[in-house]
């Protein structure tokens, strides 16, 4: 039976827009071969050296990757620290001039990080310093959603309630990418009733249709009220679009006798969407 190899080596190669002399290829070697194997899938960054100028610093790295494809990055944001793990310096990168990598390779890289980017005062940097880097991952957030009012919540609403929703939709969190969000923003009682406004945010780069809402209610002591799924049928919201929509939560169904409703919250349920 073939063993399957849990580790990779990568093979070192050098950007053709990079002109490196015979020397200098020499250490990128050494300093890749000084490297341990890399798990599958795995993505790697490793400092070579770094130097001051006059505008910030100058680090030269070693990017490697032991996915079994080709790869191409876009955006990265590193992080240059001592080696007692304090952060010196961090910035985002357009990486379109690296260029693409062949499957399991390497490829070193000079990244210029500005005074603006570093985290400590400049005086602390000096040339060839021991450091490390790091990549700082980050997860698309989507923030600027498009309100969209049909025409019941366009007629029913003022002209000051709609700046209002307008202005408590550019004030919320941004949400991750391929995410629904929900938030309440208007309660009222009735004698047998909690009615709650709530919008409801479509970070998906698609239109979705939402059949049914299940939703959790909260107290102010953090306790669970209620818990109902909201058929409403066919409900389209587009991509990067945020809508309203009103609930009612009959007091029948209360989990909780004598809630405080002085603070409330929401919270929905994806898993059953």
């Amino acid at each position: 039976m073939t063993n399957i190899p849990t580790t990779y080596k990568t093979e070192l190669n050098f950007s053709k827009d990079w002109d490196i002399s015979a020397p200098d290829k020499y250490i990128f070697q050494y300093f890749h071969q000084q490297l341990e194997n890399l798990e599958a899938n795995k993505l790697h960054i490793h400092g070579v050296k770094l130097h001051t100028v006059e505008s910030g610093i100058v680090v030269t790295a070693i990017i490697r990757h032991s996915l079994p494809k080709k790869l191409r990055l876009e955006q990265v944001v590193l992080v240059v620290k001592d080696k007692e793990g304090k952060e010196l310096a961090k910035k985002q990168f357009d990486m379109e001039l690296f260029g693409e990598l062949e499957a399991c390779t390497a490829r070193p890289w000079n990244f210029l990080f500005e005074m603006g980017d570093l985290l400590v005062p400049y005086d602390e940097l000096t040339n060839e310093m021991d450091f490390e880097m790091a990549f700082e991952y980050y997860e698309k957030v989507v923030k600027d959603f498009e309100l969209y009012l049909d025409e019941n919540w366009s007629k029913g609403l003022t002209d000051d309630q709609k700046v209002y929703v307008n202005n408590l939709l550019t004030s919320l969190e941004p949400i991750k990418v391929n995410e629904i969000s929900v938030v309440g923003f208007h309660f009222y009682e009735s004698d047998d009733a909690i009615n709650i406004y709530i919008i409801i945010r479509n970070a998906f780069s698609n239109s979705l249709t939402i059949e049914n809402l299940p939703i959790q209610l909260f107290d102010a002591a953090g306790d669970m009220v209620c818990k109902l799924g909201f058929p409403i049928g066919e409900f389209e919201i587009a991509a990067k679009q945020a809508r309203p929509i009103s609930l009612s939560f009959t007091k029948e169904v209360f989990m909780k006798e004598k809630p405080d409703f002085s603070s409330w919250k929401i919270e929905m349920i994806p898993q059953t969407l």
